[in-house]
């Protein structure tokens, strides 16, 4: 006598497929975030240096209270060596951008009564500074004492 088997129709589960599509859909959804998060990080990172350079303006011009002149380097990386302690901005910044490349990233120039300041972000951009026009974004290049 041949014994037949009976299987429960009630049981609850979810079948290969149905797991496959939900992991086709997981994966879609991520392929779409992941890159929008990585243009807000940039992003983020932009407006960090951008608050960190205004906040130096700040610092520096204290400077020149304290002092009567603004900071004076033979160049821009005596000016980030000399200065990091004293201006816990320009530490910060230069804790994100490094100090890789000083010569690029980086220009700072004084003769006592003016003075700029000018760092690289991303994508050739630059950011600076100055007690002439205050802060600059989106400059195409280094900032000048003229």
């Amino acid at each position: 006598m041949e014994r037949q088997r009976s299987f429960k129709l009630t049981e609850q589960g979810f079948t290969l497929i149905e797991l496959l599509i939900v992991i086709v859909i997981l994966g879609i959804l991520a392929s779409i975030a992941i890159p929008n998060l990585s243009g807000i990080t940039e992003k983020a990172r932009e407006e960090a240096l951008t608050f960190n350079v205004r906040t130096l303006q700040t610092e520096i011009s204290v400077y020149k209270f304290k002092h009567d002149n603004y900071p004076a380097a033979a160049d821009t990386a005596a000016f980030i060596n000399n200065y990091q302690a004293e201006f816990n901005a320009l530490k910060s910044i230069v804790g994100e951008v490094g100090t890789a490349n000083l010569a690029t990233d980086y220009y700072y120039a004084s003769n006592g009564s003016d003075y700029v300041f000018s760092v690289k972000l991303t994508d050739d951009l630059f950011i600076g500074i100055s007690n002439q026009s205050g802060l600059e974004t989106d400059l195409t290049g280094h900032l000048s004492l003229d």
